[in-house]
């Protein structure tokens, strides 16, 4: 026997290094990699198929998108059946059953989820019978141009617009900006490269051509399609900042510091009162990136504290009650943790924008979030991390109603907890402890219908809560005046009222929009019950507080 070492061939031909375990070269293993995380490059004549034909005839995306992931084109890489309904929902922010419920459904009617698609999919413009964004074309059917049709009403769908009125003037001539339409949001559009994120962060900060703006709230496609981005692209080489004064590192640390600290004034204040600062911290930093002159470690540096001040003006946004801002400083956010290559604040950015569309009453993108973060942090993700994912995902479920999901969901955060080791654990995680765990827990269980459960462990929790989260303990007591007040074996009307009472107390104190909307809540939730002294009590001081 030849005694030699063997040796070991790629199936493209190309010889491997004894120490190659993975038996690809890197060409191929980056192919492999690809086919899972993006759609391939397809030749033109790809689309001349009589199923293409019929579906782009009957304008019907969804059979579109069958005939795309069904094409024998696909079979040499993906197999005899070809791109699966799953990952063609991974490529697209969807889950399996949305994708099934699109190709057998009507047609879709909305004018961004079918750009969506169409981007994602790298579908010619001339095939399609509506126009991308900045596109001008002759519709042969109904004789209009593409660019008359806009996306009309409170529903987004497909429709005309509407003709100018008789005195000349246009009936949308009214309206803000250009850049307020998410068609046009920089934050929302803009490249996922180095100048892409300066331009996002630079235009969101106020230095662009329009000061004051107001953002629509997103749902569906339309928020979910960055963290789809997130996932798919590989953060480029990070380019040193050449031009004006030079960025020391001792700078940087002087934010890193800065962030910390308006963290804990959140806590102990609200959004409300800290976004004001955040923001401006946010344009510092967004102005050094743009025309500072930095190294690239330097660099690579304040990207992360770019990302860690989006995802904190996020929050406080959202605390604030300005629910689209904040949408956009989470993305803001999570371009910049893209662009230093930091998978795992990219995914606690993608948590808490979890947690945003679940508590605004869209828990599907809440768990398109979840999945996306959990797919793009493998092999890289902390215990610390992976529980609050988790975490939020039960949340998610909780609000969907699915009782055996979010229950999978709580278990997998416990088994993470259980490997908790706080020196390794970032610092943006500080807030999760047995507190944030017992009452995250609770919650769920609120959702779900169990009060008596909930009960016992918002209880637990609110007892280990640290005098500095004011606002949590606000928001828990209210949860659990909540849960005292619902019919169980847990009920106690005047325990309810005197926890609303405590809650006022703490709420008066702070500049939070959430934590007054829990107090309305359960103003409206104990009126029922207005002839308990207690309750009396409490529902006249709510009403003073919501009224002031």
């Amino acid at each position: 026997m030849d005694s030699r070492a063997r040796q070991y061939y790629c199936r493209c031909g190309t010889h491997l290094a004894k120490d190659n375990t993975e038996r690809q070269c890197a060409r191929c293993q980056r192919a492999s990699r690809d086919k899972l995380i993006a759609p391939p490059e397809v030749p033109a004549e790809f689309w001349e198929t009589e199923q293409f034909r019929e579906a782009f005839a009957a304008q019907h995306m969804g059979r579109v998108a069958r005939a795309y992931r069904t094409h024998p084109y696909h079979y040499a890489v993906y197999g005899l059946s070809g791109i699966s309904q799953t990952l063609l929902g991974q490529w697209l922010a969807l889950r399996q059953p949305q994708v099934s419920r699109f190709e057998t459904g009507g047609p879709l009617q909305h004018l961004d989820t079918l750009r969506h698609w169409a981007r994602v999919l790298r579908i010619p413009a001339e095939l399609l019978w509506f126009a991308m964004p900045g596109e001008k074309r002759q519709l042969v059917a109904t004789g209009l141009t593409t660019a008359d049709l806009a996306v009309s009403g409170s529903n987004g769908v497909l429709e005309s617009q509407p003709r100018p009125q008789p005195n000349g003037a246009h009936p949308d001539s009214d309206r803000r900006d250009h850049t307020d339409d998410p068609e046009h949001d920089p934050v929302l559009v803009a490249p996922w490269s180095h100048r892409g994120t300066v331009e996002a962060v630079v235009v969101l900060s106020g230095g662009g051509p329009v000061k004051r703006r107001v953002f629509v709230s997103l749902s569906g496609p339309a928020l979910t399609a960055p963290a789809h981005q997130w996932l798919v692209h590989e953060p480029e080489p990070l380019l040193s900042g050449l031009a004006g004064r030079r960025v020391s590192g001792q700078l940087v640390g002087r934010f890193s510091a800065m962030v910390a600290e308006l963290r804990r004034m959140d806590d102990a204040a609200g959004g409300g009162g800290v976004l004001a600062m955040a923001q401006q911290a946010f344009a510092w930093v967004a102005g050094l990136l743009d025309q500072a002159r930095y190294n690239d470690r330097t660099g690579r540096a304040l990207y992360v504290v770019l990302a860690e001040m989006g995802q904190l003006c996020g929050w406080s946004a959202y605390d604030a009650g300005d629910f689209g801002l904040a949408q956009r400083y989470y993305i803001a956010g999570l371009r910049a943790a893209h662009t230093a290559d930091d998978r795992p604040f990219g995914a606690h950015i993608l948590a808490t924008m979890a947690n945003q569309a679940a508590r605004q009453g869209h828990p599907a993108d809440a768990v398109t979030f979840i999945e996306t973060a959990l797919a793009g942090t493998r092999g890289r993700a902390t215990p610390a991390l992976l529980a609050e994912v988790y975490f939020r995902q039960a949340y998610a479920f909780a609000t969907l109603r699915d009782t055996s999901a979010c229950t999978a969901a709580l278990s997998q955060a416990r088994t993470q907890v259980e490997q908790l080791k706080p020196a390794d654990d970032p610092s943006w995680l500080y807030w999760l402890d047995p507190a944030a765990i017992a009452v995250g827990t609770g919650n769920c269980l609120l959702l779900l219908g169990r009060p008596d459960q909930a009960a016992a462990l918002l209880e637990e929790g609110i007892a280990q809560f640290s005098e500095s989260f004011v606002r949590d303990r606000q928001l828990y007591l209210t949860r659990l005046a909540d849960a005292r007040a619902q019919p169980g074996k847990q009920r106690d009307l005047d325990a309810a009222a005197m926890l609303g009472m405590q809650s006022i107390d703490l709420a008066e104190s702070l500049d939070s929009h959430t934590g007054a909307g829990h107090l309305r809540d359960l103003h409206h939730q104990l009126k029922l019950y207005a002839k308990i002294p207690a309750v009396q009590d409490f529902l006249e001081r709510a009403k003073m507080f919501m009224d002031g």
